[in-house]
């Protein structure tokens, strides 16, 4: 609480992806192996506009035609899922 998430991210070296409901990259096309910091947003608003501008990258996870989203844990998990995927095939 009460630190500036667009500071921290500007000063680290790992990569941020933003997670977006459309419009993003694939998850499955990113490399994910090396150290990330994960935005993720509520399923009403999302992220705010800041932490948007400050993620290097927006990433989409791949859906059926018909769903509109993910909720934020399965998104989430599915994210983590496959970074650690990448980072064990890497090995």
């Amino acid at each position: 609480e009460q630190v500036d998430l667009a500071a921290v991210l500007a000063a680290g070296s790992a990569q941020s992806v933003a997670t977006v409901a459309h419009g993003g990259r694939s998850l499955y096309d990113l490399d994910l192996t090396g150290p990330i910091h994960w935005l993720v947003g509520n399923e009403g608003a999302g992220l705010s506009a800041e932490l948007m501008a400050a993620a290097r990258l927006r990433v989409t996870i791949p859906l059926a035609a018909d769903t509109e989203s993910l909720n934020v844990a399965a998104a989430t998990a599915v994210c983590l899922f496959e970074a650690n995927r990448q980072r064990c095939a890497k090995r």
